[in-house]
């Protein structure tokens, strides 16, 4: 009887555990604009009907190179996010930007199941919007990360070069068991759910390039989650250990060598899909 009444206490605290993973707000931090960038302002739905928000952001380049889909982290919304990767808008690629569920201008409450699917929605809008495209990358920071990871590995994204996952955690237990100590330990199996952790489909993602990038001095999400998520995956991969990085700290306008190193490794990405393509049609 005792544990009966020990497991049903957990099944009760699993919507709460869920939400842990989540700290929107609606709050304005900005937009684009600030930044001299053009974009469009772009409401859509979910795939049960949940009313998203997202923004298209257009090169400043004379010559687009393809569209970056953005994945945020698990707080404030896109108004704050969109500063991370607007850099790359300088250099050919068009960003598409989304809120999960709850987030910003979005309806609804987040939760595993529910900003999935919004993720497979931002994914299919993005190539709507862009229908003549044939470069998509996937780039997801965080929990964003953990959505790109699950998203490339189980949706088939036509045109897709690549995906970029900063700072993912391996499963939504193992992140959890990370925070927790002692007693409270016991029961992170039956609270979180694993449904959607990026561990379960990252092999799924070859033949598309993915890359892993971590900073080793991460204390959010501590890097052997990166390490154990690059063990399970398929060639082609690459991991990136930055020494001394903290969270979500590897991109920033401090940091320009390792942006030159992404812009280079996005131009590989591309340019080995291309050739895995032609290698499989064979010659005309």
């Amino acid at each position: 009887m005792k544990l009966l009444t020990l497991i049903a206490f957990c099944l009760c605290l699993a919507p709460t555990a869920q939400a842990q993973f989540y700290y929107p707000d609606s709050r304005n931090y900005g937009t684009p604009a600030d930044y001299g960038l053009a974009f469009d302002d772009l409401s859509f739905e979910s795939e049960d009907g949940t009313a998203l928000h997202g923004w298209h952001i257009k090169t400043k380049s004379e010559h687009k190179i393809g569209t970056i889909i953005h994945f945020h982290g698990n707080a404030q919304n896109i108004t704050s996010h969109f500063r991370a990767v607007a850099w790359l808008a300088d250099h050919g690629y068009d960003l598409f930007l989304f809120d999960y569920r709850g987030f910003g201008k979005s309806a609804g409450k987040p939760e595993q199941a529910g900003v999935f699917k919004d993720c497979v929605a931002a994914a299919n809008v993005a190539q709507q919007i862009n229908a003549d495209e044939t470069t998509f990358i996937l780039y997801g920071q965080s929990l964003g990360a953990a959505n790109a990871i699950a998203v490339a590995g189980e949706i088939a994204i036509p045109n897709l070069k690549g995906v970029i996952a900063e700072a993912s955690f391996y499963s939504y237990e193992s992140i959890a068991r990370d925070k927790v100590n002692g007693f409270l330990d016991l029961f992170v199996g039956i609270a979180i759910s694993n449904k959607k952790s990026p561990h379960l489909v990252v092999a799924n993602i070859a033949p598309v390039p993915l890359l892993l990038v971590h900073g080793n001095a991460d204390h959010i999400v501590p890097f052997k989650h990166s390490k154990a998520l690059y063990e399970k995956a398929q060639q082609p991969k690459s991991l990136w250990e930055v020494p001394g990085a903290q969270h979500l700290g590897i991109f920033t306008p401090a940091q320009p060598q390792n942006r030159a190193r992404l812009l280079e490794t996005l131009n590989r990405m591309i340019a080995y899909s291309e050739n895995a393509a032609e290698n499989i049609a064979g010659p005309n």
